[in-house]
């Protein structure tokens, strides 16, 4: 083979190096995103998780904090054939903690996953919920 087709063989491939962990994280928040919503009797949390088995989500409530934490299951490599150029998706986990209000009642939280989507809500106080006054006329 000449020179010039092997150094344009290298070429080829010098945009395929395999990236470092530092590299694929740069910009990238470590956590998913979540939305948090007020409604009239509870609030509610959403929490992207696409790709994330739910089992492996833990949620605790502590000192009025709420964690949400992942940890993945750490799957061993096999032989592969062939050298790997590229690496971009990789387990990782994360924690998520969200201080709530006074007015929650903490033992009314509930958790459910629907495609990808984790939502949880945590229900208020009964003394927190608005209260309408009706009028009376005489």
């Amino acid at each position: 083979m000449s020179n010039n087709l092997l150094s344009l063989m290298d070429s080829f491939f010098d945009d395929y190096r395999p990236m470092t962990t530092s590299q694929l994280t740069r910009g990238y928040s470590s956590a998913p995103a979540i939305n948090v919503k007020e409604l009239d009797d509870k609030y509610e949390i959403k929490m992207v998780a696409p790709g994330i088995d739910p089992k492996n989500i833990k949620i605790e409530l502590v000192e009025r904090n709420l964690n949400i934490s992942y940890k993945a299951n750490k799957e061993t490599e096999g032989k592969e054939e062939g050298t790997m150029l590229r690496r971009e998706y990789q387990h990782y986990s994360f924690t998520r903690s969200i201080a709530l209000p006074k007015n929650v009642d903490e033992e009314s939280v509930e958790a459910d996953s629907d495609k990808g989507i984790l939502t949880i809500h945590i229900h208020k106080l009964p003394e927190a919920k608005p209260k309408t006054i009706e009028i009376k006329i005489k």
